[in-house]
């Protein structure tokens, strides 16, 4: 990407000159030192506008008229041609997701998904949720080394959300497949080859949330989509057909990818902190402030990003109208103004929940409380059964090369 004009650094005049904002493990520590040195600069390596202290994320998270969620899912690199023309003959026509839509379309959007999307009808899955965990541990019980990542993080989160959707457990592998490619489109700085491959695989995922919208106004079942066709009652003003599709589409990415991610962190981040595992399972109890501390400390979500709408001022910098602007959850998630000893990993923490890494305001995750729901059961069913669970050493998992999520490739773990 290339830094927009007016950028105020060039190489070798701030200490941001070389940052990299892409996960690794010295992402932290090279914000700890932004935080103290330069809050808000000029990120060279993608073209973005970064800020890192909680109280201008938050403060950007519920200001919905000076900057924009456009670019939310916008691909980090622009998408070349041949994928737009694989993406057109598709027919892939995406209306807009609710994390890149503003104001009153947004409002009107949200207002009818979040009927479907709530704690009331969440909470209904409780019973549901904690079989298929049990099921999940019954599967991997017995077994001594497992990569709990593949045998069970990865197809749980789908198996749950996908109740929610209506789509059979036999088209989970499918649909997984065709969500990780779109992490490679949106997410991630991708090669001409991986942006056909994953516009192959949008189409692909579109073509099928398509034809399960056209079969649901035919024989509409209990389920999300079946719920807001009827909530839209065959009018364009509550809702569209396509933006039914879209939605569909984007809750059966939402809806597991990033739980996925956020259980495999939450299971590292006890594991390498031992004595965190051990409170665990002497008081499973603590398993809900489990969830808030882990998204806090090993966020999935790592950086979300915005768009100027005017010249904002941050801590004495001039962001110009128009300029992208990444939020850095991962940063805000340990700013020593809000978080006592933030590099220390603690389930105990009091203010845990200020954590960002659902978002905040009119744009705050509608799945949050089902997210929190779903890992708040695998703690607690996983200390129970596994007290001696342990990581297998040395670490050799990697990452998804991206600033926006923190997403492993695998958890190697030793059960007994």
């Amino acid at each position: 990407m290339n830094a927009i004009a007016g950028c105020p650094f060039h190489a070798g005049t701030s200490p941001s000159a070389d940052f990299k904002p892409y996960f690794s493990p010295e992402l932290h520590a090279a914000f700890e030192t932004q935080r103290r040195d330069e809050p808000v600069f000029w990120c060279e390596e993608i073209g973005y506008w970064v800020l890192t202290k909680h109280a201008d994320v938050y403060s950007v998270l519920h200001d919905g008229a000076r900057f924009s969620s456009q670019n939310t899912t916008r691909p980090v690199t622009p998408m070349h041609p041949d994928a737009q023309a694989i993406l057109k003959e598709g027919g892939y026509a995406q209306t807009g997701s609710h994390s890149s839509l503003d104001g009153a379309v947004h409002k009107r959007i949200r207002g009818v998904t979040g009927q479907v999307l709530n704690l009331r009808e969440f909470v209904k899955l409780d019973g549901h949720i904690r079989r298929l965990v049990n099921e999940a541990i019954d599967r991997v019980e017995g077994k001594d080394a497992v990569d709990l990542l593949r045998e069970v993080n990865y197809e749980l989160p789908a198996q749950v959300v996908f109740k929610v959707l209506g789509i059979p457990d036999s088209d989970i592998p499918s649909v997984k497949h065709w969500a990780g490619a779109r992490s490679v489109i949106d997410f991630s700085p991708a090669t001409h080859a991986e942006q056909l491959e994953g516009a192959r695989n949008m189409v692909a995922f579109w073509q099928y949330c398509t034809e399960m919208v056209r079969e649901r106004e035919k024989h509409p079942q209990d389920d999300f989509t079946s719920r807001m066709l009827e909530i839209r009652n065959a009018d364009d003003a509550v809702m569209t057909i396509p933006e039914i599709i879209t939605h569909t589409f984007g809750v059966a990415f939402a809806g597991h990818e990033t739980t996925t991610n956020q259980l495999t962190n939450t299971f590292r981040s006890l594991l390498e902190n031992r004595e965190q595992w051990e409170a665990l399972c002497a008081d499973p109890s603590l398993a809900t402030n489990t969830v808030e501390e882990g998204m806090r400390y090993a966020g999935a979500v790592i950086g979300w990003r915005r768009i100027a709408l005017e010249d904002v001022e941050f801590r004495g910098v001039t962001i110009p109208k128009g300029a992208p602007i990444v939020l850095s959850f991962a940063s805000a998630n340990r700013d020593e103004e809000v978080f006592e000893n933030p590099q220390r990993f603690d389930i105990r923490r009091a203010n845990a929940r200020k954590q960002l890494t659902f978002g905040n305001g009119v744009h705050f995750c509608l799945g949050a409380p089902l997210a929190r729901l779903e890992m708040k059961i695998v703690f607690e069913e996983f200390a129970k059964r596994f007290p001696r669970m342990r990581l297998v050493e040395p670490d050799r998992a990697t990452h998804l090369h991206t600033f926006v999520f923190r997403a492993p490739s695998a958890l190697e773990v030793t059960l007994q």
